[in-house]
Order: structure tokens, then sequence, then C-alpha cells
């Protein structure tokens, strides 16, 4: 278990690091945030101890990640793993985000993990997850919002980029049983451009709602299906300006 334990606690850190949180890039870090969620209905959240909208704690994850019950630490899930569908904004609503104040930060980074949380909806009830010929009944998911930034100022300046890194843990069947999604079906290329599409749609509406402009890029090559007005296209096809956008601590 000694070893069980360790390897999830690597990923667990990586994930979980306040440095790579939306709010350590942000100029006003006071503003309280929440940037981790689980997901899933009540009954399949509940088999491994957990609650719907918790924020993600370092104890309970690693011990998901070996299939344990967060309180008791019986096993739940006999043979568990992580699929993580993450999902990388727009690069115009990365960069617009970077120039505004925190209250509409806030709103942005909530309109994209409720669009990703509205793709995993559909992903778990629409798509044969289940042995590859069913949906599932719910699933287990851990949600975790992310901005990338330069590991270090020599690596040039780059805005963040906001992402959510989408933890899909397990399915529940028909009768209430936690298994694995079926890794050929959730890997196929028709399904992960149509959760992007899911997504996408989603996210234009929700920032159309809170009053910003988008434009269809759909077909452009960006592989995004929009972007924000009134951020320069110069500034978004400059390779060199997005460079290093892996996830890195912020500086300072």
């Amino acid at each position: 278990m000694k070893e069980e334990q360790s390897g999830a606690s690597a990923i667990v850190g990586g994930l979980l690091d306040p440095g790579l949180f939306p709010q350590a890039f942000r100029a006003d870090r006071t503003t309280a945030a929440q940037a981790t969620a689980w997901l899933g209905g009540d009954d399949a959240l509940q088999q491994l101890g957990l609650r719907p909208g918790a924020p993600v704690h370092p104890h309970d994850l690693t011990n998901v990640l070996v299939g344990r019950h967060t309180g008791s630490g019986v096993r739940v899930l006999p043979d568990p793993a992580l699929y993580d569908l993450a999902y990388l904004a727009p690069r115009s609503v990365s960069f617009a985000w970077t120039q505004l104040d925190a209250r509409a930060q806030l709103d942005i980074e909530k309109a994209v993990r409720d669009s990703v949380h509205r793709m995993l909806v559909h992903l778990t009830r629409s798509v044969p997850l289940i042995d590859g010929v069913r949906p599932a009944r719910s699933f287990v998911a851990a949600l975790v919002s992310h901005a990338v930034g330069t590991r270090a100022a020599a690596a040039g300046p780059i805005p963040p980029l906001l992402h959510v890194h989408c933890c899909l843990i397990a399915l529940q069947d028909e009768d209430g049983t936690l298994v694995q999604p079926d890794e050929p079906t959730l890997a196929d290329d028709a399904v992960q451009r149509e959760c992007d599409a899911v997504v996408e749609v989603h996210l234009a509406d929700r920032l159309v709602a809170l009053g910003y402009r988008v434009r269809n890029t759909a077909g452009a090559g960006t592989g995004h299906s929009f972007e924000l007005d009134g951020v320069p296209q110069s500034l978004l096809d400059n390779e060199d300006f997005w460079r290093n956008t892996g996830c890195a601590i912020a500086d300072g």
C-alpha cells in the first residue's frame, strides 16, 4: 500500500500544487476562489466518502487514486485509474483574463469550469463508455483549474493560459457498481472532438452572457471554435509569444 500511496502522491502533488491555481497568477491574491471540485452523482461519490462540489483535498485524492474510501480506507475500486481530459481555453480568453480585475477573472474561471462539467455530463450520458456498449448512470471526477505560466523569467514572460484538468476516475454502472471507463472509446478521436465541441458551445454562450463578444473560428486551424473579439489576431498567432506553456510554477 505504501508504494501505491507514493505513486498517487506524486500525481496529486502536481495537480494540487497551489502555485498552479489561477489565484497564484492573480494580481489580487486575497480574493477567495475554489480551484477544485469533486463532480458526479451523490451516490457514486458517497461510495468513496465524497460530496459533489466539495474541494479536492490531497489526502482524499490520494486515497481515491489507489481505490480507497477517503474515510475508512476500505478498497472500493479494484483497479483504479485516472483519465485526464484536460481542456485548454482559447488564447484570447486567457489573455483577456490577465487584463481583468479579480471579480471578472473569477467569472471567467467559473464559466470554464462549468462548461467542462457540462461536457463531462454529456460524455458519460451519451457515449458508451461502459464496456464500449452503454453509457454510464453517473461518474466520479475531480476538476482542477490551472493557469499555465513560465517557470522562470529567463524563459520569456507570457500571460497565463487557463486550463482545467478534468480527472475522470470512475463510472457508475446501472447497478451502482463503480467501474473504469472503456479506454479505447474514451480515446477515440471523434469522441474527443465531440467533447471539445460541447465545452466550447457552452463556454461561448456563458461568455456572451457575461458581456463578451465572440467570433467563430471553426475550421481556422486554431484548435478552437471561437475567440474573443478585441484581442489582436497578430498576438494570437505569435507562436514565439505563446511558447513555454507547460504546467509550471508562477513566478514571484
